[in-house]
């Protein structure tokens, strides 16, 4: 069932945790987030909460006691570490929005960018006319994403473009591809994002610490 990860994990959890006492006001708001979230807002939707989920309301608390505490110990352990990783990483966090055209046939890309070129047709005309791939539902317009998340390819080129540039058609894995850049918005490192990276050093933190023990389990296993 594989179920012992899982045991590690809130094994080193408690661990961790064991030494760390949010104040009252780092209780507080991390209580009020996990209502909002949850839509609890009285104590209809509490008890409905707590009859979906199973469990008392002393439970939610001591669970919500606890999820605070390995908040605290999160940000304690890996928050001083954010900035240059931040910094490090931004380049990939940064968001940009494009317009894309695909299509399979290298004389049909040829003829569609020679209209855009001279302005025939508009992008969002074509696109969602003539490109073959599920961006033509969206008119070829594509993000807000993260440049991590996109084709190497294709990032290159718009990592290298200027608001409204439209890249001559190149191929990538059989497709045939119109590319103009629209807008980049720079990653900032907000609350939002911070926790997020913090999130993310703390799962690889983490996992490696149960890849290691599942490890010597097996080692000290097959000795035996």
């Amino acid at each position: 069932l594989n179920l012992i990860p899982l045991m590690l994990r809130r094994f080193f959890e408690n661990k961790y945790i064991q030494k760390v006492v949010p104040d009252r006001e780092e209780q507080v708001k991390f209580q009020k987030e996990f209502m909002r979230r949850e839509g609890i807002v009285d104590k209809v939707t509490l008890e409905s909460w707590l009859l979906k989920n199973g469990k008392t309301e002393a439970e939610m608390n001591k669970q919500l006691y606890n999820a605070v505490r390995l908040d605290q110990f999160k940000k304690n352990q890996f928050g001083g570490s954010i900035e240059p990783l931040f910094l490090e990483r931004k380049s990939d966090l940064d968001r940009v929005t494009y317009s894309l055209l695909r299509v399979k046939n290298r004389a049909k890309v040829t003829e569609l960018h020679l209209r855009l070129q001279e302005e025939e047709a508009t992008f969002p005309d074509l696109a969602s006319t003539y490109s073959e791939g599920v961006e033509n539902v969206l008119h070829g317009l594509i993000g807000p994403v993260e440049f991590a998340n996109i084709n190497p390819l294709i990032a290159e080129r718009l990592r290298n473009s200027s608001p409204g540039q439209l890249w001559p058609p190149f191929e990538i894995d059989g497709w045939w591809i119109i590319l103009r850049f629209e807008r980049l918005m720079p990653a900032s490192l907000t609350e939002a994002m911070r926790t997020r990276l913090i999130e993310e050093v703390y799962e690889n933190w983490i996992k490696e610490k149960i890849i290691n023990t599942m490890s010597q389990l097996e080692i000290n296993k097959s000795s035996t």
